[in-house]
């Protein structure tokens, strides 16, 4: 399983699982493109606004992949106290930002590529106190399914991976974790999750797509 050599655009790379993963892309010889609105990435540019998406993917030029990895989380209230410009927020970086990235990231695979979409293990098991959150990444997950019918003619592959509880900076607002209903009987740390992705944007998987892999440690079995 190899990403040597292949150029790849990770969005919400500047911190947590999305830096993580620019580092071991990196480290396995990819040239990587880190995105974020935050800094310590290589271009700022906020996935939910199209002008910024389209000036960096025309400014990155041709790539073999895109990690969808930038994502927006809020600390738990019951869905009645949910304002509708959060909800708005929630889908805009969530789902808009999905659909931009990999609109424009296909239009620079004239070679084919991989496509690694983003969601949840709450889009299949729920999970109380953030309906918009676990809405965004249902969307995320059959938005997965149609895209790789649709850029599949082009040979890019389109795939998601669903992590369960990973403790990061963005996490934080979700509070303790109990592994104790988890299989392999300890919290997911963000280095599990990257021979996943690797796997996905390698050609290893060059005939893999339209699926979503869950990362939970076994907690929800798919």
């Amino acid at each position: 399983m190899t990403v040597k050599g292949k150029r790849v655009v990770v969005t919400g790379g500047a911190r947590g699982i999305g830096a993580r993963l620019v580092g071991e892309l990196r480290e396995r010889g990819a040239e990587v493109i880190s995105t974020d609105i935050l800094p310590g990435c290589d271009i700022l540019c906020d996935v939910s606004d199209e002008l910024d998406v389209i000036t960096l993917f025309d400014q990155v030029g041709e790539i073999d992949g895109l990690v969808n990895n930038a994502a927006l989380l809020v600390a738990r209230r019951p869905f009645q106290e949910i304002s509708v410009d959060e909800w708005d927020r929630m889908m805009a970086v969530n789902v808009r930002g999905t659909f931009l990235c990999a609109r424009e990231a296909s239009k620079h695979m004239p070679r084919g590529g991989s496509i690694v979409n983003v969601s949840s293990t709450t889009a299949f098991n729920g999970s109380q106190g953030f309906l918009h959150y676990v809405a965004s990444k249902g969307a995320v997950v059959s938005m997965t399914k149609t895209l790789a019918f649709e850029l599949g003619p082009q040979q890019i592959r389109v795939n998601c991976v669903g992590p369960g509880f990973t403790p990061t900076e963005g996490s934080a607002v979700l509070g303790a974790y109990d592994p104790t209903a988890t299989p392999l009987g300890r919290v997911m740390e963000p280095d599990d999750l990257l021979g996943t992705y690797c796997y996905l944007l390698s050609d290893d998987s060059k005939f893999v797509s339209a699926q979503t892999i869950l990362v939970n440690g076994g907690r929800f079995p798919h």
